[in-house]
């Protein structure tokens, strides 16, 4: 859920559409077909015939083989599943393993290793029939006891950050050689949703008869690619899995992922041709990388935002007052326009916009006699000194906190800037050991009861309302509400009431809705970012 850097997939035939070309043709069930659907409707006559001759030629032009080399700001650490957030690791391990459903790059839900589910009236009985013929990277194939295990395993490790996403399931059980059959203890409307995130991909039962530490030393998922070296906390290369279920696909033979920090780095391996694709694109680069005819670059829509994070377990931020009064004194539209050069919007609801039931609620708007105000009516009126932690590397931070250090003088609030590589950036914040911080929330499903778990629900929302410990009942009793409502209408209600409570408690300032900005060489091919931040690459080609 959390993110530093792009966190948070498939395109079904190359050359793939366009985000904007799907986003266009219908997002999150404004019309688009899933695949299901799609295959359920028969082509007939010349067009059935010009269809398969457009596949075929397409096919026909895809280079196979090769080495995709990727510059990223994080490294993986470890490849569990279940047990991290951490963009290095998950845009890493979501590679090796999938799950039963994922979400495309519409945004939109589409059977993956089941190819369709069926639910009950009460909606307590959720049946998922698994695709036929899918193997695992060893080459045993996938049955109900591998799902029953990976599933419920991660539903009840509750130390795991994302555990509370599988609260609803009571059991699971198989129904013949080809299903498995969820029961849950209450409706559950994102259920469905859930069931997509990576925390919830498919593993062999008992790992294999391996010790977990033995497992995922060398994972076997169902994945297209699977793991060949990784050096923790840097880079990692994957090799094509030969039992892949997508027959001919991966199209490449390796992936090399490279850490690389520093975004003028990523930009000039980029630019020199050691790395094929760098994340994390500073919006200052965009524009000259737009200028280069041998790259392409892209601003891929996304479920994400980059907020300031205030920890209430330091006193000066567990008054509300002491919040309000830095929300309303950071000019977040001038911050926006410095920071992200056009390519984000400035922050407002803890939403993005482009999340489903997003609100236009009001929220603390730049003022500074307002934050003056705010400020007086606290204990800490004549000011205080505090500090900001941010990651080493990410250019548009480092700006970001250069403004608010000086949008928070006028306030008399003295912010000294502390700047940490990732991984003790990480260690830091996730042990309560900061004060404020910049950080990017990452909606990884299609519903948002992730992130308005992660970010309100400090008891169960797996991650202490995102390491800030606010804690509001109720907006928590809001948000457990929407989980049990499947009235769309409802939810809009009940969602735009839980983003009127979080702004004007503002533990957290929303600072800008940034895009996913990736770029890439020429040479690649059906390269495709989700909303989410997941970029899967079975499809991605070299030529």
């Amino acid at each position: 859920m959390q993110r530093h850097g792009p966190r948070n997939e498939a395109p079904r035939q190359p050359p793939p559409l366009s985000r904007r070309q799907f986003l266009r043709n219908g997002l999150a069930g404004a019309g688009a077909l899933s695949v299901a659907q799609f295959a359920a409707r028969p082509l007939v006559g010349p067009r059935s015939l010009t269809g398969r001759l457009l596949e075929s030629a397409a096919r026909a032009a895809i280079t196979r083989g090769g080495t995709l080399t990727f510059g990223r700001t994080t490294g993986p650490t470890q490849f569990d599943p279940a047990n991290s957030i951490v963009g290095g690791d998950v845009y890493t391990l979501d590679k090796i393993f999938e799950p039963l459903y994922i979400t495309n790059p519409a945004g939109k839900l589409i059977p993956w290793l089941a190819t369709g589910h069926t639910v009950s009236s009460d909606r307590l009985t959720w049946t998922f029939q698994l695709r036929n013929g899918v193997k695992f990277s060893d080459g045993k194939p996938v049955t109900p006891d591998d799902v029953m295990f990976s599933i419920l395993r991660t539903a009840h490790d509750k130390t795991g950050p994302l555990s509370f996403l599988d609260t609803a399931i009571k059991d699971i059980s198989a129904k013949g050689s080809s299903a498995v059959v969820f029961q849950l203890s209450e409706p559950w409307a994102p259920f469905l949703s859930d069931a997509s995130c990576f925390c919830n991909s498919i593993l062999p039962a008992n790992f294999g008869g391996e010790s977990p530490a033995s497992f995922f030393a060398h994972p076997v998922g169902t994945g297209p690619f699977l793991l060949q070296s990784f050096v923790k906390g840097a880079g990692a290369t994957l090799l094509r899995n030969p039992h892949y279920w997508q027959g001919g696909k991966p199209y490449l033979d390796k992936i090399v992922f490279s850490y690389i920090p520093s975004d003028s780095s990523r930009l000039l391996q980029l630019k020199s041709g050691e790395i094929d694709v760098m994340s994390t694109v500073a919006p200052a680069d965009v524009a000259s990388l737009r200028s280069d005819p041998s790259l392409a670059v892209k601003l891929f829509p996304s479920w994400a935002l980059d907020l300031l994070f205030f920890n209430e377990k330091v006193p000066q931020f567990k008054d509300r007052n002491v919040r309000r009064a830095i929300a309303h004194a950071i000019n977040v539209h001038a911050l926006t326009r410095a920071t992200t050069f056009g390519t984000a919007q400035p922050g407002r609801s803890f939403f993005p916009p482009s999340l489903q039931y997003h609100a236009n609620v009001p929220t603390l708007q730049y003022n500074v006699r307002a934050a003056k105000a705010s400020l007086a009516k606290s204990a800490y009126h004549k000011g205080f000194s505090t500090e900001l932690l941010i990651s080493t590397g990410n250019q548009t931070w480092a700006e970001a906190a250069q403004i608010i250090q000086q949008d928070l003088k006028a306030i008399k609030i003295d912010v000294s800037i502390k700047s940490l590589d990732n991984a003790s950036y990480t260690a830091a914040f996730s042990a309560f050991n900061y004060q404020m911080m910049i950080n990017t929330a990452t909606n990884d499903i299609s519903d948002p009861d992730e992130m308005a778990s992660f970010q309100v629900d400090v008891q169960r929302g797996g991650s202490h309302s995102f390491w800030t410990d606010y804690n509001d009942p109720k907006a928590i009793s809001l948000v457990r509400e929407a989980e049990h409502t499947f009235s769309s209408a409802k939810r809009a209600t009940l969602y735009r009431e839980i983003q009127a409570i979080v702004a004007q408690d503002a533990p957290y300032v929303p600072l800008y809705y940034s895009p996913n900005i990736y770029a890439w060489s020429r040479k690649v091919h059906g390269f495709a970012v989700n909303p989410g931040g997941a970029y899967r690459l079975e499809d991605v080609w070299l030529g």
